[in-house]
């Protein structure tokens, strides 16, 4: 089931707001396709899309948090640090998958479902607990 963007998950940054959109986007699109194994050419382009998305993200908002002195910038990079390494399992674990031609549907439904669990869960739960402290120190700055 896709996740809809939810006011509830504003930081009133316009900017980082879409961004948080985007990586939503691609989240739900990955979902799709994990769905349909068969779409490897898409499951990579996806995968690829949301590495690269929430890499330039993280960057851009650290950079906003540095510029403005958000006090839980060190947490926050940490956060954004440990997301990256388990997006780069994820990934390495899809590109295993498309290269290999005798995995069950069973496996490939199995593999599907922990990713969303997992990209759902450090997503929504970085974004309500982690960037909503953002709230207030550099509202719409780009």
């Amino acid at each position: 089931m896709p996740i809809k963007w939810d006011p509830r998950f504003s930081v009133d940054n316009t900017t980082i707001d879409m961004e948080h959109k985007l990586l939503l986007t691609l989240l739900n699109a990955l979902e799709v396709v994990l769905r349909n194994p068969h779409e490897k050419d898409s499951l990579r382009f996806f995968i690829d899309q949301l590495v690269e998305a929430a890499k330039d993200h993280f960057s851009h908002e650290e950079k906003l948090q540095i510029k403005y002195m958000f006090p839980y910038y060190e947490e926050n990079k940490e956060g954004h640090n440990a997301l990256i390494v388990e997006l780069d399992e994820i990934k390495a674990e899809i590109y295993k998958y498309i290269d290999d031609v005798i995995t069950s549907q069973e496996e490939a439904d199995n593999m599907s479902k922990r990713i969303n669990h997992v990209l759902r869960d450090w997503l929504i739960d970085h974004i309500l607990k982690s960037d909503m402290k953002m709230k207030g120190f550099m509202n719409d700055a780009r």
